[in-house]
């Protein structure tokens, strides 16, 4: 039998009852409505309540979407704003060249590299078995040793050659950044932070050259390493603008700038390689994570060696300086530098040969090319 067609006075009065808890049975034998109709209108009640709650869920879904987008909106428009101020920057900038003082006896230029520094990682000496260690502190120590290493090589160099110029190449993951994700819950700082320290030590380490030698010029070329990235993946276009490397290299030329240094002069990146012009030989700077190596007995020479071939049908260069690989390696037109942080768990992890922390340095001569080739060591096990 068909329920009967209620009123609306009646449906209120049912939903009320409703509302006090009471069952079905209680509010038709109170209303004497059939339980069929109380039945239709407490199925009508839940419908609207899930409804409701539905909209609301979907409302709130919708709130916090539009959080994220505004939040991501937010991001993009400070990486592009990065990124302008380094690609504006960067026009500021004229190649450098380096040329011989004709009759000048035994000159020289010295070359130091800067890289592979992961400022603000952490080494546990148990985890890599005693070892290395590695902390804020020790790198601001092995920095300084370095400093102090170099003006003491150029001051023995200067007995036999003429030196007024220095190349110091900054090669790139001066930072380690959060580039996997185990590095955000072991970093000593975040990359802001980092990029605030890295700069003092920079800005220092230059001014010390510059003071400690009486140098007459201080070539700074720089290039972006793949851990100072805050994109997921290293860009192959505007890689520089997405780097926090990128944005550290437009604060140190800006703070020479406002100096008015004449002495120090910064090259920021304009892509992966940047090229100084030494006593008429083209020399390449890069990082070196895109040298593929997959830990091969044969070491990165081999790889190395093809990206050099297939990198001069480019451009041509007469000498190479790379970094990335933590291993300090000469080869007859490359150099490779060490690295401050030396031997990490990650080391571990991929079972890379043990290389003590160390930068490299060497002399650039006009007749024989590159010269004096020592590795500043750091550090030793254990150390």
């Amino acid at each position: 039998m068909p329920t009967p067609k209620m009123s609306d006075n009646t449906i209120a009065l049912i939903k009320r009852e409703l509302a006090t808890g009471a069952t079905n049975r209680q509010v038709a034998r109170k209303l004497k409505v059939a339980m069929g109709s109380v039945s239709n209108v407490r199925r009508d009640l839940n419908n609207g309540i899930l409804k409701s709650k539905q909209a609301t869920r979907r409302a709130s879904m919708a709130e916090q979407q539009y959080a994220e987008a505004m939040k991501e909106v937010g991001s993009l428009r400070r990486e592009l704003d990065a990124f302008t101020e380094v690609r504006d920057y960067m026009k500021l900038f004229r190649p450098v060249e380096v040329k011989p003082k004709h009759g000048g006896k035994g000159e020289a230029t010295a070359v130091i590299c800067w890289n592979d520094w992961h400022f603000e990682e952490t080494v546990d000496a148990e985890a890599v078995n005693g070892v290395n260690e590695y902390n804020v502190d020790i790198a601001k120590k092995r920095f300084k040793d370095g400093l102090q290493a170099t003006a003491s090589i150029i001051d023995m160099c200067r007995s036999k050659s003429h030196i007024d110029t220095l190349i110091v190449n900054v090669m790139g993951d001066l930072m380690t950044g959060y580039i996997r994700d185990e590095l955000m819950a072991t970093n000593a700082m975040t990359p802001g932070e980092a990029v605030h320290e890295v700069l003092e030590q920079v800005v220092m380490g230059l001014e010390f050259f510059q003071k400690e030698l009486k140098l007459k010029r201080i070539i700074v070329p720089c290039v972006c390493g793949n851990h100072g990235r805050w994109t997921n993946k290293r860009w192959a276009k505007k890689g520089p603008g997405m780097s926090f490397e990128g944005v550290l290299y437009t604060f140190v030329a800006k703070w020479f700038l406002a100096q008015k240094n004449k002495v120090v002069q910064i090259i920021p990146p304009k892509g992966d390689m940047t090229f100084i012009d030494v006593y008429d030989r083209k020399v390449r700077i890069t990082h070196g994570d895109n040298i593929r190596y997959s830990g091969g007995v044969g070491g990165v020479h081999i790889p190395l060696r093809k990206a050099i071939d297939a990198w001069n049908t480019v451009i041509w260069a007469d000498y190479n300086y790379v970094g990335h690989y933590h291993q300090d390696i000469t080869g007859e037109d490359y150099r490779m530098s060490g690295s401050l942080i030396g031997y990490n768990e990650y080391c571990v992890k991929i079972k890379a040969r043990y290389s003590p922390p160390s930068q490299a340095f060497e002399l650039l001569h006009p007749k024989y090319g590159a010269t004096a080739r020592f590795p500043i060591v750091l550090g030793t096990r254990g150390i």
